[in-house]
């Protein structure tokens, strides 16, 4: 029995080892930032109506979400383009069926490691 518990353990630390492994932070920055050309549908780009990061994280915080947490600010992203939060039926409807699992997983991993870059002055969101 402790040897089945075991690995289970082992098997669930691997699964999402690999998950995270799978997000690519960067891939995340550019659909942040441009995202319809990243994606190629006629949709607005997240920066702007997010290019304050701490808004952005308070806006993660306050759903429930974790924000230096990709995973859950994974959660929080699905829930708001399916709707399931307060506010989000118009904006973030445009992105249902636009959006991937991997594209939501790269927009988490980047948004849970974005900070405010003051050194270009522009008030563009750069990777930690």
């Amino acid at each position: 029995m402790r040897t089945d518990v075991a690995a289970l353990a082992v098997l669930v630390a691997s699964i999402a080892a690999g998950s995270a492994a799978a997000q690519d932070a960067a891939r995340g920055q550019t659909l942040f930032t441009n995202t319809r050309g990243a994606t190629g549908k006629p949709v607005g780009n997240c920066v702007a109506c997010h290019a304050n990061t701490d808004a952005l994280r308070e806006m993660i915080r306050n759903r429930g979400g974790k924000p230096d947490d990709a995973v859950s600010v994974r959660r929080v992203l699905q829930r708001a383009i399916d709707g399931a939060q307060p506010g989000a039926a118009g904006a973030k409807a445009q992105y249902r069926g636009v959006f991937k699992a991997k594209d939501l997983d790269d927009l988490a991993a980047y948004i849970a490691r974005a900070k405010l870059s003051a050194l270009r002055g522009e008030g563009a969101l750069a990777l930690r």
